[in-house]
């Protein structure tokens, strides 16, 4: 048997199995059998599973096979249909008529991955309503979403899975997950319901905050580096042929963050610049003494990238890790210009790294319509120790001197500066000028 496309289907033989199908309010009517519910496109139940890695703030996800009847050769999360098979004792992974959709995360979790878990590990995050089509079939489903959150993650190599049902796992970054929803990307399976990825991503990220508030209350390069440490970055290979902007087609094989340290290996990261833009000041950070790199020194918000994350939602990230700006989205942020910079971090380490810089402007209609006051400021403990804001004429001048001020992180070269204030001075001119002139007109 071969789809449209010419490629062998795997006869799953799953039709006979028995399904609840629901009306629109999601209260069970009557059962069918699984081929009858997607023949006729009937509403039926399912379950979607994430499990959650805190420490590298991603979700566990499965290539599905390519021979699979529905989505083959995506990228989706672990899921379930709630059927009931035509036996007494449920044999094939489903679950009976009637039963909780927990205890089809459990037995799904089990079968598929051999990972399990107490029931206080599944918590229920929300229930929505989906329609999706896939190749004419219409698939009508009321999803239970579940999250596993787990601090210490079990290693890829150690996950059981049934190749018939997928052919490789691999820990997907939030960010790089929310950037396949943005850009609707093919390679992976997206809930089309737009309430699903805006309380999914919303209940993932509140998980990571709550994971790193409980992490000690000291410098977190002190007490997380080694796990930090083992962090895959992009390593880039000749920067000599970056062509343009945000050009990375010269990544080559990742490397741990360590390595990037102690070898000085090239890798990507941002630096984002809060600009206030109606006084003309930025809001600089203080970074904690104990910190590694750049210990006691005023900065803006920076950010490592992590293998295959873009760089905006790391952008994103990172102002709201460090200062708690947490309103802010990522349409509220201004690409700037791509630097490389290469620095004595001060930390037994000379470091390499192609920049992308981002200014985000305050007060902005979006999110903040007031400059936020400093004390309402929620700074990262043990990376962040103070925050201030300083005149764009004073850091320009800070960073002129003859030699490097030692309280500030002043980026070398003349490229990265002259970029940087060109861009702020044309901001700031044309913010006050729109305010003098009032809004365009024309059509």
């Amino acid at each position: 048997m071969e789809d449209e496309d010419g490629k062998p289907v795997v006869k799953e033989n799953k039709d006979h199995q028995i399904l609840d199908t629901l009306d629109t309010e999601g209260t069970c009517i009557f059962t069918r059998t699984r081929g009858a519910v997607t023949e006729k496109g009937l509403w039926h139940r399912y379950v979607h599973v994430w499990v959650l890695n805190l420490p590298d703030s991603a979700v566990l996800m499965q290539l599905r096979a390519p021979e699979k009847k529905r989505f083959g050769g995506m990228w989706n999360c672990t899921w379930q249909d709630l059927s009931l098979p035509l036996e007494v004792v449920c044999t094939s992974g489903f679950v009976m008529s009637g039963m909780p959709s927990l205890e089809a995360c459990k037995k799904h979790l089990d079968t598929e991955s051999g990972m399990r878990f107490d029931d206080h590990m599944y918590e229920f995050v929300f229930s929505c309503k989906e329609i999706s089509v896939f190749k004419g079939e219409a698939l009508k489903q009321w999803i239970d979403v579940y999250v596993v959150s787990l601090k210490r993650p079990p290693e890829l190599h150690k996950i059981f899975y049934d190749i018939k049902e997928a052919t490789e796992l691999k820990y997907v970054g939030i960010g790089e997950l929310e950037q396949a929803y943005h850009d609707q990307d093919p390679n992976f399976v997206l809930v089309a319901a737009p309430d699903y990825s805006r309380r999914l991503f919303h209940f993932l990220h509140k998980k990571i905050r709550n994971y790193l508030d409980m992490l000690p209350k000291i410098d977190s390069d002190e007490e997380r580096h080694n796990k930090k440490g083992q962090q895959l970055l992009d390593r880039i290979g000749d920067v000599a042929l970056l062509q343009q902007p945000q050009d990375l087609g010269v990544i080559v094989e990742p490397c741990k963050r360590n390595e990037a340290y102690t070898e000085s290996v090239w890798h990507r990261a941002v630096h984002v610049w809060v600009f206030d833009v109606e006084t003309g000041r930025l809001l600089l950070q203080l970074r904690s003494p104990k910190k590694r790199h750049f210990g006691g020194k005023w900065n803006c918000s920076t950010g490592h990238i992590k293998m295959g994350d873009p760089a905006l939602p790391t952008a994103l990230k990172s102002v709201q890790d460090d200062v708690g700006l947490k309103d802010v989205k990522e349409s509220d942020f201004e690409y700037m210009f791509q630097a490389l910079v290469e620095m004595d971090t001060g930390g037994d380490c000379f470091l390499k790294q192609v920049v992308d810089v981002y200014l985000l402007v305050i007060p902005n209609e979006a999110t903040y319509p007031t400059v936020p006051d400093l004390a309402s400021l929620s700074l990262a403990k043990g990376e962040v120790d103070e925050v201030a804001y300083i005149e764009l004429e004073r850091l320009q001048e800070i960073w002129s001197t003859s030699s490097p001020h030692p309280d500030y992180v002043v980026p070398p070269g003349e490229d990265y500066r002259s970029r940087f204030f060109f861009h702020l001075r044309q901001r700031y001119k044309k913010y006050h000028e729109l305010a003098i002139d009032g809004p365009s007109t024309d059509a």
